[in-house]
């Protein structure tokens, strides 16, 4: 019972991390989308 306690502990854990390791990506997108249109508006 321990050990599926423990697992289960783990799997969810690394869940979690691999989910805020995806909204960081996402967002590291998005900022680099908008500085890419900042740049290009102050051009023109």
């Amino acid at each position: 019972m321990w050990v599926l306690l423990k697992d289960f502990l783990l799997v969810s854990m690394g869940m979690g991390i691999g989910i805020v390791l995806m909204c960081i990506l996402n967002v590291g997108k998005e900022a680099d989308y908008k500085m890419k249109q900042l740049e290009e508006s102050e051009d023109n």
